[in-house]
């Protein structure tokens, strides 16, 4: 008998310097186009690259059949954060939509759209969203990008108003955005209102777990409902805020 010898899994390299927090998605995707896997991260002051690297908002592009990476970049030194890492989409045209904001320290979410279809080399012109008068200038960070097939819409959503899971829309596949309203919203505990985390299936619903504030201010509850047909319902399918475009959030 001949023992098989497993083959060796060699470890690789997307980005030597990559940071990310646990709320923007997709951080991470891969096109079936061509075979590539992409990668959002923000690079730090301390690792590779120093000071005049840090703060980059990055796209690792790893091609799955030769092993090979590429880096580019969206934004040189935007800042120094991970939760400023950007969420990808791919467009129904193929082209990649990035996402990113800075962490509460100004009123911006930042888009760009790559110039080619499954080509992240190249990317238009950054353009911005300005949450300053809606927010009343307190800031917003995450991005979080969901295409729903059977509306034609992206959805973002990005942590802004009353620090509230907020909305922005799209109808051009990320083209152009404007304010879609709110999921939900609370008083006031301590530094922040909840975390959350979102999920699509791709065609008519988009789930979500979230909290209620910051887990230094508050003891949390874990909560599960899901937005659909311009609803947002309970876990057991319940409608409990219709409708949710122009939301003022329900709490």
């Amino acid at each position: 008998m001949v023992n098989a010898v497993p083959p060796q899994r060699v470890p690789l390299l997307l980005n030597n310097n990559g940071a990310w927090c646990w709320f923007q998605d997709e951080r991470a995707l891969i096109d079936p186009a061509n075979n590539t896997l992409l990668l959002g991260s923000v690079a730090s002051p301390e690792g590779p690259g120093g000071a005049e690297r840090g703060g980059n908002i990055e796209i690792a592009a790893l091609d799955l059949d030769t092993g090979r990476s590429h880096v580019h970049v969206l934004h040189h030194r935007l800042e120094s954060d991970d939760h400023n890492a950007p969420a990808l989409l791919i467009r129904p045209d193929g082209r990649y939509v990035a996402m990113y904001a800075k962490h509460k320290t100004d009123n911006y979410s930042r888009w760009r759209i790559s110039t080619r279809p499954h080509d992240a080399s190249e990317w238009e012109p950054e353009q911005q969203f300005d949450w300053s008068e809606l927010a009343d200038g307190r800031g917003a960070t995450y991005s979080n990008l969901h295409h729903l097939s059977q509306e034609d819409r992206v959805y973002n959503f990005v942590r802004a108003i009353n620090d509230d899971p907020t909305l922005m829309i799209s109808d051009d596949h990320g083209s152009n955005w404007t304010y879609g309203g709110k999921v939900f919203t609370r008083p006031k505990i301590g530094y922040v209102n909840g975390y959350t985390r979102y999920v699509d299936n791709g065609t008519d619903r988009i789930d979500l777990i979230t909290t209620d504030h910051h887990p230094r201010d508050f003891n949390n509850s874990i909560y599960h409902g899901y937005l659909q047909n311009d609803a947002l319902h309970d876990a057991a399918g319940n409608v409990v805020s219709r409708p949710l475009i122009g939301s003022a959030g329900i709490d």
